[in-house]
């Protein structure tokens, strides 16, 4: 449960955080959407390499009222592609009633060694926050080894 002003303060620490890797950005703004909800959604493109593109990570999150000023978040998407290593890793908490009825789970994962040429569209994950995602993409970002897709359990195919 964050306020207004614990949103704000999040999104500016998370842009911080890219800032100081080197990423360039428009400013992220809090933004409201239908029903009351509210949210970000941005992109940081990172230093190195920019054949064919930089790498990229975004980050977007939708958060809902809960009660008198309180919000609750009820969607993520983290992503994180590497364009010169043509590779992609994201993680996702988005139509959880869907992913528990046909999975049991309301979070995914994404893997793509291969950008563009998934082994699996979803992929069982756990709960991530914001800061944990940046920490995982910043650890693989321009490095040669694999992302580890292999060792991820396969959700099999979701509609």
């Amino acid at each position: 449960m964050a306020t207004i002003g614990e949103l704000r303060q999040h999104l500016g620490t998370l842009s911080s955080i890219l800032w100081n890797y080197g990423g360039t950005f428009a400013v992220p703004t809090l933004d409201r959407y239908d029903q009351g909800d509210i949210g970000f959604s941005f992109a940081a493109e990172l230093p190195g390499g920019s054949e064919p593109k930089p790498p990229l990570i975004e980050l977007t999150e939708v958060w809902t009222p809960e009660r008198r000023g309180r919000f609750r978040l009820v969607e993520y998407a983290y992503e994180f592609v590497d364009y010169p290593l043509a590779r992609r890793q994201a993680f996702h908490r988005h139509d959880p009633e869907r992913f528990s009825r046909e999975f049991g789970v309301v979070v995914h994962e994404h893997c793509e060694e291969i950008l563009g040429q998934p082994a699996c569209d979803h992929y069982y994950g756990l709960p991530m926050d914001a800061y944990e995602a940046i920490e995982r993409f910043l650890s693989s970002w321009g490095q040669p080894t694999p992302l580890g897709c292999a060792g991820l359990r396969c959700m099999g195919e979701a509609a």
